[in-house]
C-alpha cells in the first residue's frame, strides 16, 4: 500500500498535474456548491419547496456535473498528455509511452479526471443531506433550507480560504469574496424564483 502511494506521488510529480488538480478541484467544487445553491434558493423563492424535487434536481445536477467533469477532463488531459509524449518521442527518437514518463502521463490523466468529476459531486451532495433528513422526518423543511444554505456558504468560504492560502493572501478576505459571490447569486436565484 505504501509502495503504491509512493509510486502514485512520483507519477503525479513527474507529470506536473498537482497545480492542474488544484484548479480543477476549486473550480468544480465551486460549481457544484453554486448549482445546488441555485436549486435550493430558486425553489424557496417560488414558495413551494418540495424536498423530493430538490433532491431529484440536486442529484441530477450532481451526476451530470460529475460525468461532464470526468469525461471532459479525461478527454482533454489525454489529448494534451499524448501531445507531450509525441513531442518527447520526436526529441528522443524513441517510443516513450512505456517509460516512467509515459506511465506518469496516463496516471495524471485519470487523476485529473477523478478530481474534476468528484469535486462538484461531493460539494453538490453535502448540501442536499438536510433534505434527505427532512424526507425522513428528522428536521423541518425550514431547517433543511437553513442547514443546506449554511453548508454551501461554509464550503465556499473554505474554498476561498484555500485559494488565499495558495496565493499567500488573506484567507479570511479570500473566503469572504467567495461568500459574497454566493450571496449575490442566491439573491438573483431567489428573485427569479419569485416570478
Amino acid at each position: 500500500m505504501l509502495g503504491s502511494l509512493k509510486k502514485l506521488r512520483g507519477y503525479l510529480k513527474i507529470s506536473g498535474v498537482a497545480s492542474i488538480s488544484r484548479r480543477y478541484f476549486v473550480m468544480n467544487s465551486f460549481d457544484g456548491a453554486m448549482a445546488i445553491l441555485g436549486v435550493v434558493v430558486g425553489a424557496y423563492g417560488s414558495g413551494a419547496i418540495n424536498p423530493r424535487i430538490v433532491i431529484g434536481a440536486g442529484l441530477g445536477a450532481a451526476i451530470a456535473m460529475g460525468a461532464s467533469g470526468f469525461s471532459g477532463a479525461y478527454l482533454t488531459e489525454r489529448a494534451e498528455r499524448k501531445r507531450k509524449l509525441l513531442v518527447m518521442k520526436k526529441a528522443m527518437l524513441a517510443d516513450v509511452s512505456n517509460s516512467i514518463h509515459g506511465r506518469a502521463m496516463k496516471v495524471a490523466t485519470v487523476w485529473a479526471a477523478l478530481i474534476d468529476g468528484l469535486s462538484p459531486m461531493v460539494t453538490a451532495i453535502i448540501p442536499m443531506i438536510p433534505f434527505f433528513m427532512n424526507s425522513l422526518g428528522l428536521i423541518s423543511i425550514d431547517q433543511a433550507i437553513w442547514y443546506s444554505v449554511s453548508s454551501i456558504m461554509c464550503i465556499l468560504f473554505l474554498l476561498g480560504a484555500y485559494l488565499g492560502r495558495i496565493s499567500k493572501e488573506s484567507m479570511l478576505r479570500s473566503g469572504g469574496r467567495m461568500v459574497i459571490v454566493a450571496v449575490l447569486a442566491a439573491l438573483v436565484s431567489w428573485l427569479i424564483g419569485r416570478f
